[in-house]
This record gives C-alpha cells, sequence and structure tokens, in this order.
C-alpha cells in the first residue's frame, strides 16, 4: 500500500473518532492511539515502554524519548537504471518529540501507559531465551487491523478516504487491482504526518525532525494538505482581487 499514491490528506478528527469509536478492546484502542499520535511504524510502537513517555503539564505536552527507530529507507539505482528503494535495518532511536497533551487519544494511550509494566504491549506467550517477555508480533497487529477493515461502515470508509478502487502501474500502465483501499496499519504513520501539516503548519524540515528523517523526499511523501488544506491557505491570504 503506497503512501505517495493512496494517501492524499489528512482525513480529520471526526472520521478518526469514528473509526476510534468501533473499537472495543481496550489494548487495541491504545495500541492504534500510540500509532497514530507517534506516527511510529508497527514493530516501533509494540517495543514501547511507559518510560518512554514524559509527561509535562506545565507544558502541556507529553516527551517521547529513545523511541525505537527500527528501520530507513534510502534511495537507490537499481542495475537496470531504474530507481527504487532499500530497506536498512537499524537499531537507533527517534529525536525527542512532543504529543500535545490536548489531542483526542491521548488519555487513552496515558491510561494504558500508567497500567503498563514493562513494555506496553507485551505478549502473553513470547518469550526470549533468557524468559524475558516479548511484545505483540506484527501478524496481530495485522490480523487486527484486517478485523477492523471487514466491519467498516461505507460512510466511515468513504470519509477516511477509503472507498476508491486501488490503482497500480503495470508495464507503464495503469491498472484497478481491487474497488475499494484496505485500512492499513502505515495508514496510521502517514495520517499523522497530514495531521501535523494540516493542523500546526508543519514544514517539511518540521516533519523531518519529529519523525527522525534523513531524507527531505521522505517528508514530501508525507507533506499532503489535500484540496481543503490548499484551499485553507487560499482563503486566509490576504490577498485582494
Amino acid at each position: 500500500m503506497n503512501v505517495k499514491d493512496l494517501v492524499e490528506e489528512f482525513c480529520g478528527w471526526t472520521a478518526l473518532k469514528e473509526l476510534m469509536a468501533i473499537i472495543f478492546d481496550e489494548r487495541l484502542r491504545a495500541f492504534l492511539s500510540a500509532l497514530f499520535l507517534t506516527g511510529g511504524r508497527v514493530s516501533e510502537v509494540l517495543s514501547l515502554i511507559p518510560g518512554n513517555f514524559e509527561l509535562r503539564k506545565a507544558d502541556g505536552v507529553i516527551l517521547v524519548r529513545n523511541m525505537k527507530l527500527l528501520k530507513r529507507y534510502r534511495k537507490i539505482v537499481k542495475e537496470d537504471g531504474s530507481k527504487g528503494w532499500k530497506t536498512e535495518r537499524l537499531d537507533k532511536t527517534r529525536k525527542t518529540f512532543p504529543i500535545m497533551l490536548n489531542e483526542p487519544f491521548v488519555s487513552i494511550l496515558l491510561e494504558w501507559r500508567n497500567e503498563s509494566k514493562g513494555l506496553l504491549f507485551p505478549s502473553p506467550s513470547r518469550r526470549d531465551d533468557d524468559k524475558n517477555v516479548l511484545p505483540l508480533t506484527r501478524f496481530w497487529a495485522y490480523n487486527n487491523i484486517r478485523k477492523i477493515d471487514s466491519r467498516l461502515p461505507k460512510e466511515l470508509r468513504t470519509s477516511l478516504g477509503l472507498n476508491r478502487p486501488l490503482m497500480v502501474s503495470e508495464e507503464g500502465k495503469v491498472v484497478k487491482v481491487k474497488n475499494q483501499l484496505n485500512l492499513w496499519l502505515h495508514w496510521f504513520r502517514s495520517q499523522r504526518a497530514s495531521q501535523l501539516v494540516s493542523d500546526y503548519g508543519y514544514e517539511v524540515i518540521d516533519l523531518v525532525d519529529y519523525f527522525s528523517w534523513e531524507s527531505y523526499e521522505t517528508a514530501l511523501r508525507y507533506a499532503r494538505k489535500g484540496w481543503r488544506g490548499l484551499a485553507n491557505k487560499m482563503q486566509t491570504s490576504k490577498v485582494n482581487f
């Protein structure tokens, strides 16, 4: 599911709240809240611990410190001359970044964090060789997002930007693969980036800092204002005709 082609703009808080309202499992609600608010990848969010979050009420923020950064994409030129992206596995951490305390879903995340010991999302059965608890798996996350997708009302699917065909390029032609998009996990990361642009006016350089990206090209893939954002900039301008 390609972010560049499939995410046009921030879907809006109303649609996100409606989405969260149909999720009754507390752990899953906390996971999706963390997935959106941190803008992290699935494996990075599953590795979170309570100590990653520093509550600073006086400043109105939560500071997220030392969140794992597990992979990065580097642009390469393939043997046939075409361009692509190479995944590099990392064992680094993101720069410290803020989450505003007054944002929706923060209370869900904080309540789960306050009740957690060790990992925020520990597996009930997985252990390493030293008997240490391991996080839930990516399969758990993907399985649950498929279940959510299967019961999305048509109206909500439209509000989330999913009620449109999946088009891909094949041999120089654009063809329709599916009649509608599925909700996918990376969608939450792209929506967070778009929301930062839409609500806070983040520029590309701000997104680079927030997500600890090294490439401005990566930020450009996410910095979508959509037609609403573009129209808003036109409406708030001081141009007189």
